[in-house]
C-alpha cells in the first residue's frame, strides 16, 4: 500500500513538475547502459570470450611419465622417466585462435546490437511516459476550469439564473473527467515503472522527467548501415569460415616428441670374479636414452562430418547476413515514411485543428453565458476539445517515436 501511495505522489510530482531529480531522455539511456541488467549479462559474454582468446593462444601441455619396477621375490629394480611434448601441426594452434577471436567479434557486436535496441527501447519509453503526461495534464487543467465553474453554477442556481440540471449535467462530467484523471494516472504510473525497470532503477525511486514530444526525425536518404546486427551476422559468417579452415586442418596428420630415460639394476643369484679375480655377485646398473616421434594418421577418420558440418554453417550463417541486410533496408525504409507521415499528420493538427478547436470551445462558453446557447453545448465542445487534444498528443507522440525508432534503425 505504501508502494502504491509512493507511486501515485510520483506521478503527481511528475505531472505538477515540482524539483526531484529531472531527468532527460539522454541521461536516461546513459544510466540503462550503466545499469540495465539484460545488457551487464551482454557485456560479461563478452568477458566470457575474452578467456577463450586466452586459453586458445596457449600452447598445448607437456606430458611428463615417472614409473618404476621391481621384481618380486628378487632384486632387479628399473626406474623410468619420459616425456611428450604435442607439436600440433599445421598450424592447429592458429586455427583454433583464429575461430576464437572471430566468436570474441561476434559478442562484441552482439554486446553493441544489445545497446541499439536498449538504446531505442528507452526512448520510446521515455516518450510515452512523456505522452502520459501530457494527457493527463489536459484533464487535470479541464478538471480544474470545470470545477471553478461549478462554484459558479451552483451560486447561479441559488439565485435562479441557471436551472438546478446545469450544476447536475457539470457535475457529471467532472465525475468523467476524474475518472479520465485516474486512467491516465495509472497509464503513467505503469510507463514509470517500466522505465525505471529499464534503467536499472527500483520501482520507489522518485525521478522527474524533463523533456518534450517536439522531437524532430531525420529524414536524409542511406544505404544500409554498419549496424551492430549486421555486423554480428557478418562475424557469425567469419565464425563459420574460421570453423570450416579449422576443421579441415583437424584432416591432417598430428604428432608428438617424446623422450625418456630409464635405469635399470639387474642381477643374478650367482657369484663371478671380477678383474681381480675376486668372487662377487654378477649384477650390474644400466642406462637407457629413448627418443621417438608419434604421429596421428588421417587415414579412416578425415573429419569428413565436421568439414561438411561446417560448409553448412557458412552456408546459413551467409543467409542470415543476407536476410538480416534486407531487414534492415526494409526497416529503414519503413521508419522514413512512418517519421514523414507522422509529422505530416502532426502539422495538420497544429496549423488546422487544435488552435480552431479551442476557439471553439471559447465562444461556446462566452455564448452559453450570455444566454445564447445551453449548458449542453458546453459540456459537448469540451468533450470534442478533450478528444482532440488526446488526438493531438497522440500525434506528438507517434512523431516523437518516430523519429526514435529511424534513429534506432539507422544504428545511431
Amino acid at each position: 500500500m505504501q508502494m502504491n501511495q509512493r507511486l501515485v505522489s510520483g506521478v503527481i510530482l511528475l505531472m505538477l513538475g515540482r524539483p526531484a531529480w529531472g531527468q532527460t531522455a539522454d541521461e536516461f539511456v546513459a544510466l540503462a547502459l550503466k545499469q540495465n541488467g539484460e545488457l551487464l549479462a551482454v557485456r560479461a559474454q563478452v568477458a566470457a570470450s575474452l578467456g577463450g582468446v586466452t586459453q586458445a593462444r596457449l600452447r598445448a601441455n607437456p606430458s611428463v611419465q615417472v614409473s618404476g619396477t621391481a621384481q618380486a621375490g628378487g632384486s632387479d629394480q628399473s626406474f623410468l622417466l619420459g616425456g611428450t611434448l604435442p607439436l600440433e601441426l599445421y598450424g592447429r594452434r592458429e586455427r583454433r585462435v583464429e575461430v576464437a577471436a572471430a566468436g570474441l567479434r561476434v559478442a562484441e557486436f552482439s554486446a553493441d546490437e544489445a545497446e541499439r535496441r536498449l538504446r531505442g527501447e528507452v526512448a520510446m519509453k521515455f516518450g510515452e511516459v512523456l505522452a502520459a503526461q501530457r494527457n493527463l495534464a489536459v484533464v487535470m487543467d479541464l478538471l480544474e476550469v470545470n470545477r471553478k465553474a461549478l462554484g459558479l453554477m451552483e451560486r447561479r442556481v441559488e439565485q435562479g439564473a441557471e436551472p438546478a440540471l446545469s450544476a447536475s449535467l457539470l457535475r457529471v462530467e467532472i465525475n468523467r473527467n476524474d475518472s479520465l484523471r485516474a486512467d491516465h494516472e495509472g497509464r503513467l504510473a505503469v510507463s514509470l515503472l517500466e522505465l525505471k525497470s529499464l534503467a536499472g532503477l527500483t520501482p520507489e525511486a522518485e525521478l522527474q522527467i524533463r523533456g518534450n514530444l517536439e522531437d524532430e526525425p531525420e529524414y536524409e536518404e542511406q544505404a544500409v548501415p554498419a549496424r551492430p546486427d549486421i555486423l554480428m551476422a557478418r562475424a557469425a559468417e567469419s565464425v563459420a569460415a574460421a570453423r570450416l579452415r579449422q576443421a579441415e586442418t583437424e584432416a591432417k596428420a598430428d604428432g608428438s616428441v617424446s623422450a625418456s630415460w630409464q635405469r635399470t639394476d639387474s642381477s643374478f643369484d650367482v657369484n663371478g670374479f671380477n678383474g681381480a679375480g675376486q668372487l662377487r655377485p654378477v649384477s650390474d646398473r644400466f642406462h637407457y636414452l629413448t627418443g621417438g616421434v608419434s604421429l596421428n594418421l588421417p587415414v579412416r577418420n578425415k573429419n569428413q562430418g565436421a568439414i561438411g558440418a561446417a560448409r553448412a554453417d557458412i552456408a546459413a550463417a551467409r543467409y542470415r547476413r543476407e536476410y538480416q541486410e534486407a531487414i534492415a533496408a526494409r526497416e529503414i525504409s519503413a521508419a522514413v515514411v512512418s517519421a514523414q507521415k507522422a509529422e505530416e499528420s502532426l502539422k495538420i493538427y497544429r496549423t488546422s485543428v487544435r488552435d480552431q478547436a479551442g476557439r471553439n470551445l471559447e465562444i461556446v462558453r462566452r455564448s452559453q453565458e450570455l444566454g445564447r446557447g445551453t449548458f449542453l453545448d458546453v459540456i459537448a465542445e469540451q468533450r470534442r476539445f478533450l478528444e482532440i487534444e488526446t488526438g493531438y498528443t497522440e500525434a506528438l507522440s507517434r512523431n516523437y517515436l518516430a523519429a526514435v525508432r529511424l534513429r534506432t534503425v539507422r544504428g545511431k
